[in-house]
């Protein structure tokens, strides 16, 4: 199982980082190498996005709910989905709180992935997911700006 975790400042009210991060309309977009999008109702979607992993290139299509546990402070975000005989399962957590800046984003994130991708080793998908996660982050750093 692979975990990661960290905290960005959000320069904007916990209310209105909230809103965004619920609203699968304005998540979606923030997401890395994203082909195609499916939103279903207010909290889930899917999407597929490209993979590239050492030698291994193709397609992920993934299930994503966005599922408030505390409305206003926290979410879980339940992620399964797989491609190219892989397979990957995530449950990300968010926490908000208030800061003198604006709003602190905590996060954390298991996952685990199965099939031809686990073999590659920890070090490659490692660095992968570093790479996708710091995408992620200035995607929504870019969209927060224009709220």
């Amino acid at each position: 199982m692979l975990k990661y975790g960290g905290e960005y400042t959000i320069k904007l009210p916990r209310e209105e980082v909230w809103n965004f991060i619920t609203d699968p309309h304005k998540v979606v977009p923030c997401i890395p190498d994203l082909i195609e999008s499916n939103i279903e109702g207010d909290n889930r979607f899917q999407a597929i996005v490209k993979v590239g992993l050492g030698p291994i290139r193709g397609k992920f299509k993934l299930d994503c709910e966005l599922s408030p546990i505390e409305p206003g402070t926290a979410m879980a975000m339940p992620i399964k989905g797989g491609g190219m005989g892989s397979g990957v399962e995530m449950n990300a957590n968010v926490k908000l709180s208030d800061t003198d800046n604006g709003t602190l984003l905590k996060w954390e994130c298991e996952a685990t992935i199965s099939g031809p991708i686990a073999s590659l080793g920890g070090r490659l998908i490692d660095n992968q997911a570093k790479k996708i996660i710091q995408q992620v982050f200035e995607n929504l750093e870019k969209a927060f700006a224009s709220v």
